[in-house]
């Protein structure tokens, strides 16, 4: 097991750097030895209209504490510091740690460690259960790190989360244009689709739009057997995502078309929709048919 390795933040009064100022966040990287590259997936947000819809839609208040993915420089963390009783962040890039440490000097209420997000249990790194989450996460691991801080087993009691536009249009879509991504997330909690973030809101700019969702973590299965089931569905049947149902579905069950259509008639589901048009609760019903019950 590795060791977690903390980077305790200088508690040394200093006045706040203005990190939305982008002439600031390019001293502060050069003083960290911070590349700013497309390439490394770093684009740090210095728009203050922005970061103060973050902090509004995750409204944090005195006697709560914070769990913050990838502070990067430290710019949502500053604002959480001011609001919050507590943060705690994880970030996995060196340079980006040494930053952090510059720009948080003072909030003695903030702490960094040296961790991969993927990896981290905010309640098993000393936060209350009860704890909110936020931050501007590297687009590559969007997927994946949603689907592990709702799929703690203390996930948060609210998250908001800096995304892709594309990626927080599915997980906030009626059904019609979900995606696999989308019955997993909405399987375990509410979406909002906050705001759009420009590409000029970042240094340096992204190549494609951003948007803040508040996730409201609250299960809509009846167990998380039954959120399997469902899963194990949708993830066949969206291998298939430009076939229909019959197909979908049918590869799903190892390629047996008519037990699929079987399925799909006993649902009362049409077998030339697609995937993508289901709604969670047809999703449900089809695993309760597989597994031998009634549809309703």
């Amino acid at each position: 097991m590795s060791t977690v390795e903390e980077r305790p933040v200088s508690t040394r009064p200093r006045r706040d750097l203005d990190l939305t100022d982008p002439g600031t966040v390019r001293a502060v990287a050069r003083r960290a030895g911070l590349a700013l590259k497309h390439r490394l997936g770093q684009n740090f947000l210095v728009d203050r209209d922005a970061l103060e819809r973050i902090v509004a839609a995750l409204d944090p208040q005195p006697d709560d504490e914070v769990f913050e993915v990838g502070p990067g420089m430290g710019t949502l963390t500053v604002e959480l510091a001011r609001r919050a009783g507590r943060v705690l962040a994880v970030e996995l890039d060196e340079a980006c740690l040494r930053a952090a440490a510059i720009t948080l000097r003072g909030h003695a209420n903030a702490q960094v460690v040296h961790m991969d997000a993927l990896r981290a249990d905010p309640v098993a790194l000393g936060l209350r259960p009860g704890y909110l989450a936020a931050g501007n996460i590297p687009y590559n691991i969007t997927a994946a790190l949603i689907t592990h801080l709702l799929e703690l087993p203390q996930p948060p009691r609210r998250a908001v989360l800096l995304v892709q536009r594309e990626v927080a249009a599915r997980l906030s879509a009626p059904p019609g244009a979900w995606s696999l991504l989308t019955v997993a997330v909405r399987s375990l909690a509410e979406v909002e689709r906050v705001a759009d973030v420009p590409p000029s809101s970042f240094q340096p700019p992204p190549a494609v739009h951003s948007s803040i969702v508040r996730l409201t973590p609250a299960a809509q299965l009846a167990s998380p057997a039954e959120r399997r089931a469902v899963l194990d569905l949708a993830r066949g049947a969206f291998q298939m995502r430009r076939k229909t149902l019959r197909h979908g579905l049918g590869r799903a069950l190892g390629g047996d078309e008519p037990r699929a259509m079987a399925v799909l008639g006993a649902a009362g589901i049409d077998a030339g929709r697609r995937p993508e048009t289901l709604s969670l609760e047809e999703w449900r019903v089809l695993a309760r048919v597989v597994a031998g019950g009634e549809p309703r």
